[in-house]
């Protein structure tokens, strides 16, 4: 049976309770009224109850039971559809706004991409402050727009609070940085006049806000959520936002901002699945063969980006290509001496895939882009023998299934 079916038939059974409780209250309302003159015909009908006034005080407070008990779920799921649908409205108003918030940006910093104007920490702050408001202004927008602009935001600010750091290394200029979050913002505004897709149910299921084993022990250890409505921000690592958004950052070819962007999301798995898509691997985390159980002594590498490079011999005629690995130590301790091509390639082990025989090519070039961030150069070729060696591997610890037939 289809729910307006359901609908229908529910309906039909509590109007028809009522119909039988006003008629049967009618019609002992009618029954009272005899003919006070007339005392003998009182006194026969008194002497002579009559068997249905038996069966009507018996059957009208289980009808008016039944009748309420398919009332509530009613009730209660016209309840949830109207808060589902207000939430809808607040939803689109809040994209409208922050639609229009991220014109107005992308009306501002349009200009300056086409300048080369150095950056300053003024700047980067004025900047900063803009994409913190924006954000303020997505509380209550969709779950694409408010993940965007979330992670470009948390980007900026951590480049904010470096900028003295990586100003040594990098000259930044507007050309470099802004065209990176004009095309964000743009993508916001195109996430923000999507239509919100409505829940296929108003199924609402409790979420534990602390282990079972401590539940006991504590008061008001749930929440209650929609199944399947997603709402703020989406933190989680193997969603399709956090894919869009790495692979955007990685195509800026800025090394400072492939760190600031792995310093303030898990980008690891993303990144990893921008290498699987390419056919090549490289170590996602490569850790010192010293102090393996030691997290804090322990010296450990994160790939936070890569740069495709296709170098053509002009008197040959022949192309190369090459992968530049950007690893970077993405802790608060700082490890010396410097490494080496040798020390980088001999003693590190692949921390992610944990393949004990696995061997990483010398690089082709190698060097230090800041104090905590090593630029190492492969030719892909190596990097795709890796990935044919390691793909079953590679393909469990992602957990990716195989395509749709």
């Amino acid at each position: 049976m289809n729910t307006m079916e359901s609908l229908c038939l529910k309906l039909i059974l509590i109007f028809s309770g009522l119909a039988f409780v006003l008629y049967t209250s009618a019609q002992r309302d009618s029954s009272l009224q005899i003919d006070t003159g007339n005392i003998s015909e009182l006194q026969e009908i008194v002497s002579k109850p009559k068997i249905w006034d038996y069966i009507v005080d018996s059957l009208t407070p289980i009808i008016a039971l039944i009748t309420v008990l398919i009332a509530r779920p009613l009730l209660k799921k016209k309840l949830i559809e109207n808060h589902v649908t207000k939430r809808i409205e607040e939803i689109h108003k809040s994209n409208s706004l922050i639609r229009l918030y991220c014109q107005k940006l992308i009306s501002r910093y349009t200009p300056l991409t086409y300048d080369h104007n150095k950056l300053s920490n003024k700047d980067i702050k004025n900047l900063s402050n803009d994409l913190e408001e924006g954000f303020l202004i997505t509380g209550d927008s969709s779950s694409e727009v408010a993940t965007l602009m979330y992670n470009l935001k948390s980007t900026i600010l951590q480049f904010e609070r470096k900028f003295s750091y990586y100003d040594k290394y990098f000259s930044v200029f507007t050309s470099d940085l802004l065209p990176f979050v004009v095309n964000s913002l743009q993508k916001i505004v195109t996430y923000s006049t999507q239509v919100v897709p409505v829940p296929i149910t108003t199924e609402i299921r409790s979420v534990d806000l602390i282990v079972e084993s401590l539940g006991q022990f504590v008061t008001d250890g749930k929440i209650s959520k929609f199944k399947n409505f997603k709402l703020g921000v989406n933190y989680d690592e193997n969603s399709a936002s956090r894919l869009i958004y790495i692979d955007m950052i990685n195509h800026t070819n800025k090394p400072y901002l492939m760190e600031c962007a792995s310093l303030t999301t898990d980008a690891t798995r993303s990144i990893a699945k921008l290498l699987y898509v390419r056919k090549i691997y490289a170590p996602l985390n490569w850790a010192s063969k010293k102090n393996p159980n030691s997290g804090f002594l322990r010296r450990k590498l994160v790939l936070v980006g890569f740069i495709e490079n296709k170098n053509v011999n002009m008197d040959t005629e022949k192309s190369t290509e090459t992968v530049a690995l950007y690893y970077s130590n993405l802790s608060s301790v700082s490890h010396k001496p410097k490494l080496t091509d040798s020390t980088f390639v001999n003693d590190f082990m692949d921390d992610w895939l944990k393949v004990n025989n696995y061997a990483l090519p010398k690089p082709l070039k190698f060097n230090y882009e800041t104090d905590e961030m090593i630029k190492a150069e492969f030719d892909r070729e190596s990097l795709q023998k890796a990935f044919n060696s390691y793909k079953g591997k590679i393909t469990k610890r992602l957990k990716i299934k195989s395509s749709r037939q």
